[in-house]
This record gives structure tokens, C-alpha cells and sequence, in this order.
């Protein structure tokens, strides 16, 4: 009988993450291509054979949660039964390889999206198959970045070899490599929108594909910075450098790092709606091109928001410099500044909205840009919030300023405050709406711009509730009195 202790627990946790996150998004993908594919080939047989061709693509996230489970099964003993104990620290190497493999393979989801656009654009033409297809891989690439850092943690963490060299400290921040690289594959979801537009503008205009192709790789900037982060964390914690950290507060502060710029990329869902109003606007009149990019990138700015923040957060924790005496407390303000950051970043879907509305109005009325515009920004006031309060964390608990004199109950305590902002920026969604309504106010009677603003901004006031509970619970802990 296996003895069970803490790490293996850990482990065998990582393992069952990886192949069950991966299926939810497969099985979610499979299924929205598969709905597509049986009405298609229930009017078109013929065209069942290259609809599987489609329902397969998002199968391939599923099967790489599959193989980073057994990888953890066969390291650990549970498959081969080595007996081998395993402790807690690669328990948690292997847990921060689950999550990498696991959570970035939700971005099947957007690749399904994709999928079914593919499916029923090769039903009507052919010839639209091979364009098609490319569209419907692009997703693609955030499961492999998972499955990439999973590996390499496995790898350099000694699982694989049977000779682990984890600490507690470099497995702590394997999971954080883990949130970075697996949270920031949910932005293919985004990405598997534009796609699924620039199928329906390529099938229907060859030429359009290129432009198309431009608007479809935008929310991938949230997927590369998830991978950099992810990196930069597995080389100055020393899990691929054989110079392992022994410094628990380093991989407590690791964490914070991943969840800021893995939550932060959420925002790419907002892009890949305003990317695929962008596509459906460039393909009726060329002239959108360059102001559909304008509106596209605008969330871009939430995932910035939350790679500063992780990257502030290596440099003064001294992840980077290695020559900063930092403390447990300071690693859990730090995970507390991620969350805030990166949970206000979701406010990009609101302007991602907003800003499909905003592309819509410019390509009727050219007039409507700078308008659209005003109402696209509105929603980048929750995340700017979230930004603050993480940069007030980080100041007032000593982070940035290297004097760290906070307890741990204090930082634990400072959770609140990031936990408080961030799902209160959540109410920028809501804003979007009201936003893409009043764009579409203001492009039929201009006079109601003055009063679809006020309409916008109503929902502001959840996301000031949240900043000033944010500051009250730092008031209360004394973070601001010292």
C-alpha cells in the first residue's frame, strides 16, 4: 500500500488538475464544434468528413493534460510504484506543472469557437478549408506554452529523473509559473472569437485574410506575457539554473507574480471581441483598418498593468537581484497586489464591448471616432484602481521601498484589500454594456452623448465602493500609520 504523505498529495493533486482542467476545455470546445458539425451534416453529409477534421482541433489541449498527468503518475510512483517519498517540495513542483498544463488547456474553449466558424464556412465554399483551419490552430499556441513550462518544470525540479532537486521555495514558485502560463491561456478565448470573425470575412472575402490574421494574433500579447513571466520565474528562483532559492518568501512572492499576470490576461477576452468587430468593419471598408487596431489594443492595457506589476514585484522581492532580504509578510502583500491587479484587469472585457460598438459606429459615421472612443475608456477606471491599490500595497508594506517592518498576519490581512478592488472591477463589464449602448445612442442622435455618459458611468460606483473598502482595510491595518 502507498503511503501517502503531503507531497505526494500535492502531486497526485497537480496530476489530476492537468488532465481535468484540460478536459473541461477540450470537452467544452469539442462540444461547441461538434453542434455546429452535426446541423452542418445534417443538411450536407458530405461535408461530415471535414467537419471531424474541425471537432479534432481542440482535442489536442485534452490529450496534453493527459500526458503532463501520467508524467506526474510515473514520477512520483503512483505508476511504476518506485516507492520512492516524495516531499513537498516537488509536491509542489508537480502541482505548479498541473496548473500549467491544465489551465492553459481551457483555451480549447476558444479554439471550438473558432472551429465552428471553420465548420460552417467550409460548408458553404469549399476552398475556405485550408484559410479555415489556420484561424482555428492560432489558439493553439497557449496550450503548447503550458504544456512547455510543465515540462520544463518537471524536468529541472528532478521529477523526471528521479532525483529531485526542488525546495520548498522553487516549489512554490512552480506554481506560480503555473498561474502565469495556465490563467494567461484563457486569453485564446479571445483570440478564438477574432479567429472565428476573420473566418467569416475570409470565406466571404479572400482578400480580406491577411488584415484578418493581424486582428487575430492581438490577444496573444496576454498569452507571451503569461510565458515570460513563467520564465523569468523558473530562471532567477533557480529551477532551470541548478542554483535552487532556499528563501520561502521568494516563491510566496512568485505567486503574486502569477496570478498578476495571469489574471490579468483575461482582459484578451475584451480584445477578441473588439478584434472581431474590427474584422467584420475592415472587410466592408478597408479604410477601418487602422482604427479597428486603435479600439483592439485598447485592452491590451489591463494585461500591462499586470506584467508591471509582476515585474515590480520580482525586482524589489529580489526574485531578480537576489540581494534583498525580503520576508513571508512581504510575499503575501505581494500575492494581495497580484489579485488586485490581476482580477481588475477583467474590466477589459467591458471595454472590449464598448469598443465593438465603438468600430461599428466609426465605420457608419467617421465622425463617431473620437466619441466611440470616450466611451471606450470609461471601463479602464476599475483596472486603474486595481493598479494603485497594488502599488500602494506594495509601497506601504515595504516592498518597494525595502523596508519591510509588517507581521505575516498583516500581509495575510492585506488580502482583503486586494480581493475588495479587484472583484469590484468587475462591474466594468457592466459598464461596457451601458458604454456600447450609449455609442449606439450618440451615432443615431448625437445630443444623447451628454446623457448615455451618465447612463456609463452609473456603474462606476460599485468599483469606488471596492477602492474604498481596499483603503480602510489598509488604513485599518496600519499600513498607512506605520
Amino acid at each position: 500500500m502507498t503511503v501517502v504523505t503531503p507531497g505526494l498529495a500535492l502531486a497526485l493533486i497537480g496530476a489530476g488538475t492537468a488532465v481535468g482542467m484540460a478536459a473541461v476545455g477540450s470537452g467544452i470546445g469539442v462540444g461547441i464544434a461538434g453542434a455546429t458539425g452535426a446541423g452542418v451534416a445534417a443538411v450536407r453529409p458530405e461535408k461530415f468528413g471535414k467537419a471531424l477534421v474541425f471537432q479534432a482541433v481542440p482535442q489536442t489541449q485534452g490529450i496534453y493534460g493527459l500526458l503532463v498527468a501520467i508524467l506526474i503518475l510515473l514520477s512520483t510512483g503512483i505508476i511504476g510504484g518506485t516507492g520512492e517519498e516524495i516531499s513537498v517540495a516537488s509536491g509542489l513542483a508537480a502541482l505548479g506543472a498541473g496548473i500549467a498544463a491544465g489551465v492553459s488547456g481551457l483555451s480549447a474553449i476558444g479554439q471550438g469557437i473558432a472551429a465552428s466558424s471553420g465548420i460552417a464556412a467550409t460548408a458553404q465554399r469549399d476552398e475556405a478549408l485550408g484559410r479555415s483551419l489556420v484561424f482555428s490552430v492560432i489558439p493553439e499556441t497557449q496550450a503548447i506554452y503550458g504544456l512547455l513550462v510543465a515540462i520544463l518544470i518537471l524536468a529541472f525540479s528532478g521529477l523526471l529523473s528521479g532525483s529531485p532537486v526542488a525546495t520548498t521555495a522553487t516549489g512554490l514558485a512552480a506554481v506560480g509559473c503555473g498561474l502565469a502560463v495556465g490563467l494567461a491561456g484563457l486569453s485564446a478565448i479571445g483570440q478564438g472569437i477574432a479567429a472565428s470573425g476573420g473566418i467569416a470575412a475570409a470565406s466571404e472575402k479572400q482578400e480580406i485574410f491577411g488584415k484578418a490574421l493581424v486582428f487575430s494574433v492581438i490577444p496573444e500579447t496576454q498569452a507571451i506575457y503569461g510565458l515570460l513571466v513563467a520564465i523569468l520565474l523558473m530562471t532567477f528562483t533557480g529551477i532551470v539554473t541548478d542554483s535552487p532559492v532556499s528563501d520561502i518568501s521568494l516563491g510566496i512572492a512568485a505567486l503574486g507574480c502569477g496570478l498578476a499576470v495571469g489574471l490579468a490576461a483575461v482582459s484578451a477576452i475584451g480584445q477578441g471581441i473588439a478584434s472581431a468587430a474590427g474584422i467584420a468593419a475592415t472587410a466592408e471598408k478597408d479604410s477601418m483598418f487602422g482604427k479597428g487596431l486603435v479600439f483592439s489594443v485598447i485592452p491590451e492595457t489591463q494585461a500591462i498593468y499586470g506584467l508591471l506589476v509582476a515585474i515590480l514585484i520580482m525586482a524589489f522581492t529580489g526574485i531578480v537581484t537576489g540581494d534583498v532580504i525580503t520576508t513571508a509578510a512581504a510575499g503575501m502583500a505581494a500575492i494581495a497586489s497580484g489579485v488586485a491587479v490581476g482580477l481588475a484587469g477583467f474590466s477589459g472585457i467591458g471595454q472590449g464591448i464598448a469598443a465593438s460598438s465603438g468600430i461599428a459606429a466609426t465605420s457608419e459615421k467617421d465622425s463617431m471616432f473620437g466619441k466611440s472612443l470616450v466611451f471606450t475608456v470609461i471601463p479602464e477606471t476599475q483596472a486603474i484602481y486595481g493598479l494603485l491599490v497594488a502599488i500602494l500595497l506594495m509601497a506601504f508594506t515595504g516592498i518597494i521601498t525595502g523596508d519591510i517592518t509588517i507581521t505575516a498576519a498583516v500581509g495575510f490581512a492585506s488580502l482583503g484589500s486586494g480581493i475588495a478592488v479587484g472583484l469590484a472591477g468587475l462591474s466594468a463589464i457592466g459598464q461596457g454594456m451601458t458604454a456600447a449602448s450609449g455609442i449606439a445612442a450618440t451615432t443615431a442622435h448625437a445630443e444623447a452623448m451628454g446623457r448615455s455618459l451618465i447612463f456609463a458611468v452609473m456603474a462606476e460606483t460599485f468599483a469606488i465602493f471596492g477602492l474604498l473598502i481596499a483603503i480602510l482595510i489598509m488604513f485599518g491595518i496600519g499600513l498607512f500609520t506605520g
